[in-house]
């Protein structure tokens, strides 16, 4: 069966199962201490929402943040960073040997070189501040620590997949690959800003990541000049609805990867026989069909802990004052609503999640099978993406925009009055509206990843009206979610007060329990 070069290489890439044998590393942890890390960790991750997958790679960036403020050199930061990242069960020991340590050293060493010759005392250099290098810097390590090229090969495969559909008439080609390739990894690989900038430096200027402390300077003007350029790439208007489009292009392709990644070096064999094929792709649909309900409640926990932990706590914190303060009493029934409400709220919205049938598995299919063996048949398909959308009517959409302001005020009116009669004042008033604002967008969040393998979006009969007066408070959430997550206090709280003198205490608790066994085995 003939494939296309494209299909072939992505087929090639999980045939090679070749793995560097690791060798036996010097650095082992004590279950005391590794228990210890892991709740910590846990307790960290929980104030801050983040995709799962991408957990390791903020927690590497902030141990390297830490350990370089601290002034450690290269080697010393490498071995306390692969120690830590074993105490929390982020890596596998029998994937570290004293190889991939020096690895992990000579990359840290090209950026510790970086911040010495060219970072001053307000950390910036052309412009680029040192939190973007540290975010380069954490997604180099993960990759030395554990290859991404399995990842990458997906990505690129989707990336071949859609790039023939973005048409922006009058745009330079290279704008062009750059903003799909965005799109493609924050809507399929779900990739946040540092990465997406990691792998395009990789493919703008990849002999920055074979560069020599010796041959660093030479390469840093253009890597600061790139990296300037990619920024302003991410910063583009047309990232948000590029992203859109792509999005409804991903269930095949992440129906693909799964099947990809459970079978790995006999995709090939299985490729062969459509039929085998087609089942395989059936009883892995239905499997994650099944596992939607234990995904969503997941998902419901972690929004009720972030939003409560970071949000909830300090709002109720003013509302009780508030009260005393201005009505010299307590609205005891504001108080419980505000605290009960926005979790019912979260769970019954969420409790709406409907799993897709055997119709969409069968539309999935059909497009897989277009996918894999008429690949070449996708760039002359008519469903493609231009920056200027044509409008049909320009008066009707002037009018239902005038509307869709006007619900603005329908829908967040209708709120106030509802709570004026049960008696809340206006501070209790502005956290209600705060919180139901942001736990429905973290529910209609939870929604939209239950969805990500249907292909066509189910609506009932009265879903548009509901959704119209909805998307306001939707909307609102979405603005609060993003502006008050740069102001979370316990991030603060974690990194630079808790984190550092904790982790102190767990390399003297390490070296105790080393000690202990010491002497323990002189005994025997």
């Amino acid at each position: 069966m003939s494939l296309s070069p494209v299909i072939d290489a992505l087929i090639s890439s999980f045939e090679d199962t070749t793995v560097k044998s690791a060798e036996a590393t010097h650095i082992s942890v004590s279950k005391t201490v590794s228990i210890l890390a892991r709740i910590y960790e846990r307790a960290r991750n929980a104030v801050e929402f983040r995709a799962e997958h991408l957990v390791r790679r903020a927690a590497i960036e902030r141990i390297l943040k830490r350990r370089i403020l601290l002034n450690g050199d290269a080697q010393s930061i490498s071995e306390n960073l692969v120690l830590e990242l074993l105490w929390a069960k982020y890596i596998d020991s029998g994937l570290i040997g004293d190889t991939k340590i020096k690895e992990i050293h000579t990359v840290i060493a090209r950026y510790l070189s970086v911040k010495t010759i060219t970072y001053t005392q307000i950390s910036m250099a052309n412009g680029v501040p040192w939190d973007i290098m540290l975010g380069l810097l954490s997604s180099e390590v993960e990759d030395t620590l554990i290859s991404a090229r399995k990842r990458e090969a997906l990505n690129n495969f989707v990336y071949q997949a859609i790039r023939p559909k973005i048409q922006l008439p009058g745009s330079d080609e290279r704008y062009i690959n750059m903003q799909t390739f965005i799109a493609v990894e924050r809507a399929f690989a779900q990739s946040d800003d540092a990465l997406i900038m990691y792998e395009l430096m990789k493919l703008i200027q990849p002999s920055w990541f074979n560069s020599s402390i010796d041959t660093v300077q030479t390469e840093m003007p253009t890597f600061l000049k790139n990296i300037n350029l990619v920024r302003s790439a991410l910063r583009d208007p047309i990232n948000e609805s590029l992203f859109r489009y792509i999005r409804r292009q991903t269930p095949p392709f992440l129906l693909l990867r799964d099947f990809f990644f459970q079978y790995q070096d006999k995709t090939r064999t299985i490729i062969e026989n459509i039929t085998d094929f087609e089942q395989k792709l059936t009883d892995i649909a239905t499997t994650r069909y099944l596992e939607i309900g234990t995904k969503v409640r997941r998902a419901v926990v972690r929004s009720i802990i972030y939003i409560f932990l970071t949000k909830m706590i300090f709002a109720l914190a003013l509302e009780a004052p508030f009260d005393v303060m201005y009505t010299k009493h307590i609205e005891y029934l504001a108080l419980a609503i505000n605290t009960i409400f926005p979790p019912i709220l979260l769970y019954l919205v969420a409790g709406f999640v409907s799993v897709p049938g055997a119709d969409n598995t069968k539309r999935l299919i059909d497009r897989i099978k277009t996918i894999i063996y008429d690949f070449d048949s996708l760039k002359d398909e008519k469903d493609v993406y231009t920056s200027k959308q044509k409008i049909r009517r320009p008066m009707l959409t002037a009018i239902f925009s005038f509307l869709y302001l006007l619900t603005f005020i329908i829908s967040f009116g209708c709120i106030s009055y509802l709570l004026a009669a049960l008696h809340f004042n206006l501070a209790s008033q502005i956290i209600f509206v705060f919180f139901v604002t942001l736990v429905s967008f973290f529910a209609y969040r939870i929604n939209v990843s239950a969805k990500e393998y249907e292909m066509t979006d189910r609506q009932g009969f009265l879903s548009p009206l509901i959704d119209f007066f909805f998307l306001p408070i939707l909307r609102v959430g979405h603005v609060l979610s993003r502006e008050i997550a740069k102001l979370n206090i316990f991030i603060f709280l974690f990194d630079f007060i808790l984190e550092a003198p904790l982790k102190v205490i767990f390399e003297v608790v390490e070296e105790w329990v080393h000690f202990v066994r010491s002497k323990k085995e002189e005994i025997v």
